[in-house]
């Protein structure tokens, strides 16, 4: 397997991997932190929201008599502009305007069933809108077609508590039914009670957890990088030792590795690796003087070839052999001479 080589790889310091490491470790955290505090706080809203709906429809139809609103609904006369001049219509309508009144937020209404011959269909005859929207309101018993809540809402509580959207708003609704004397349903109360609080709620949390995650994300990154650099201090401070280790310069003081008043793991490493070098020097000294031994025999051996091999030539033992003829001459001539 080939080994990557240092100019084959990307040199990633460790101070931007722990500021890599706990940015993307908080962003996960904070994700989940928000996304929670998020949806607890929007159902939390919503939840008080549809608590003040069913209270208000309650309250709504303690003030609504079943049989003067039946005999209402089906006696009153409707007039060329679609209302009714019959005064019990009026009490009604007085009783939905302080229904919104108490609660601004909630638009009441009644209605009947249709004719049976029309599948859903209904008869509405209160709309708070003939007050606070007469353009948008509906007209005395007008006929609509539902697709089924509003029955359902005749005959036992109804409720729509997703959030929905018009052109006049965010609503959720509720169906409870009119009762007479005898307990029977004559009609229906509904509210659309206005839902936008729930999305001031989710919009004041995006823009104010926005904010303090922005100020929390630079004091982290502040934070992070600070002790980073306090942690990898010893390591660039212990890789520059080695690299002049690495060129021979043993006599560096790695006190400064684990001087200070606290000891960790990083105080241990420079202790060891000053032991390290202490060894590795003392190892050099003992190689360089056996090295320095070794060269000295291996010099006294070569001079012992050199001269085995001058003494052993054939020039060498003629000069030998010449010179012992010529002491050999001169020591008959002083014989001689003696004599």
């Amino acid at each position: 397997m080939a080994r990557l080589t240092d100019e084959n790889r990307r040199f990633i310091s460790l101070r931007v991997k722990l500021l890599v490491g706990f940015t993307l470790l908080f962003t996960v955290v904070f994700a989940i932190a928000f996304y929670w505090f998020f949806t607890f706080a929007t159902d939390m809203a919503l939840r008080q929201i549809e608590e003040d709906m069913f209270t208000t429809l309650q309250g709504g139809l303690q003030g609504i008599d079943g049989d003067t609103f039946a005999a209402m609904a089906r006696e009153a006369q409707p007039r060329a502009d679609g209302l009714t001049d019959d005064p019990r219509y009026g009490e009604h309508m007085a009783w939905l305007e302080t229904i919104h009144q108490l609660e601004p937020r909630a638009n009441p209404y009644t209605w009947v069933r249709g004719d049976p011959n029309v599948k859903n269909e209904v008869l509405f005859i209160g709309d708070i809108l003939r007050v606070t929207q007469p353009e948008n309101a509906t007209v005395f018993r007008e006929p609509y077609i539902t697709e089924g809540s509003m029955i359902t809402g005749m005959v036992t509580l109804w409720e729509d508590l997703e959030p929905y959207q018009d052109d006049w708003g965010h609503w959720i609704s509720a169906y409870a039914p009119i009762l007479d004397s005898k307990g029977e349903a004559v009609g229906g109360l509904g509210i659309d009670f206005r839902a936008d609080y729930v999305y001031q709620v989710q919009a004041s949390i995006r823009s104010r957890v926005l904010a303090a995650f922005l100020i929390t994300y630079l004091a982290l990154f502040v934070l992070v990088y600070l002790i980073s650099n306090t942690l990898t201090r010893p390591m660039i401070a212990l890789a520059a030792f080695a690299r002049e280790v690495a060129e021979g310069r043993y006599d560096q003081d790695l006190s400064s590795l684990y001087g200070g008043k606290t000891y960790d793991e990083v105080d241990q490493l420079g202790q060891v690796f000053e032991l390290m070098v202490t060894k590795v020097r003392a190892r050099e000294e003992v190689l360089k003087q056996q090295v320095e031994e070794l060269r000295i025999e291996i010099d006294e051996v070569k001079k012992a070839r050199q001269v085995a091999e001058i003494t052993g030539s054939d020039y060498f033992v003629t000069l030998k052999e010449k010179a012992r003829a010529l002491r050999d001459q001169q020591e008959a001539d002083s014989e001689d001479e003696e004599q």
